[in-house]
């Protein structure tokens, strides 16, 4: 009876305040799932079987590729691929976090550096870091430590924050070891800009090197007049602090018709190319930098 009582009260808690709810055998069978979910990601972790998809960002008006971010994607033995709205909750619930990403951040780091060895033009490799990952004393000596091991430059690398792990820097000590990192050569980009609570004096160039403009204002902006003032304003901003600026999201030849004209060219979308296993990212890169990667590929084959 009492745990019946627990799931009803943990489900009313999930509903907000001023909520009930009844025991149900749909409540338990969710709370089974969560707890196998949370064990599941406690083997993958330890495993290592959490993937690595990598979506790529280009200029509209040259073509040259500006970056490719690093997605987490898990493929489970028995369920198949689980999408990260549903296993990224429970792991930062149960502090899972800090391990998942060091995961991804190892793995985004080697690939790149075949990528840089190849001749590959990737631009940059972006990972996203979470405030808990950035809470942990030793990230940024473990960041460093992965890029030497790898060998790849820290120009060749981005972190992606939210706003609200700025907010937290002066409690916490992030602040510090944001500036550590950047002044060794990482870039640093503002995640989501626009729907947290980050106030402009965070927009700093001295701090920041590339805003990402969030989704909901892209999404439709060539109907929406409303995110189109906004889209044009975050970029007229950038532009005159001199921060690079790239748009999330674009899905249609229309939004990218529409950032183009507002002069936002640096996009992330469907519209380019979806997320892709490391296979297929390779492949993509490869035939937009032809020459130089096949330059190297027959250099190693005569060595």
């Amino acid at each position: 009876l009492l745990v019946h009582a627990d799931l009803a009260l943990y489900s009313a808690k999930k509903l907000g305040g001023g909520s009930f709810s009844f025991f149900s055998e749909e409540l338990r069978r969710e709370l089974d799932y969560r707890k196998q979910l949370e064990q599941d990601i406690r083997t993958a972790i330890s495993e290592k079987t959490f993937e690595v998809y990598f979506q790529p960002q280009v200029s509209l008006t040259s073509g040259k590729i500006s970056g490719i971010e690093a997605l987490v994607r898990w493929k489970h033995a028995a369920r198949g691929m689980i999408s990260p709205g549903e296993f990224i909750p429970v792991a930062e619930k149960c502090g899972f976090m800090p391990d998942i990403g060091r995961i991804v951040i190892t793995k985004a780091i080697d690939e790149a550096a075949e990528w840089d060895r190849a001749g590959i033009d990737f631009g940059r490799i972006a990972v996203n870091v979470s405030g808990t990952e950035l809470r942990e004393p030793d990230f940024d000596k473990f960041l460093f430590e992965t890029l030497e091991r790898a060998g790849l430059a820290p120009q060749k690398l981005s972190l992606e924050i939210v706003e609200s792990v700025i907010l937290d820097d002066e409690k916490t000590g992030i602040a510090a070891k944001l500036r550590h990192i950047r002044a060794a050569g990482v870039h640093l980009e503002l995640d989501d800009f626009g729907t947290g609570y980050a106030s402009l004096s965070h927009v700093n160039p001295n701090e920041i090197d590339r805003l990402k403009i969030d989704r909901r204002f892209v999404q439709n902006i060539n109907e929406n007049g409303d995110n189109t003032k906004i889209v044009r304003a975050i970029t007229e901003l950038a532009r005159g602090l001199g921060i690079s600026i790239v748009a999330e999201g674009a899905e249609t030849e229309a939004e990218l018709d529409s950032l183009m004209a507002i002069g936002c060219d640096q996009v992330q979308g469907y519209s380019i190319a979806f997320p892709m296993p490391q296979d297929k990212a390779r492949e993509w890169l490869m035939a937009r930098s032809p020459k130089k990667a096949k330059l190297k590929v027959l250099q190693g084959s005569l060595a």
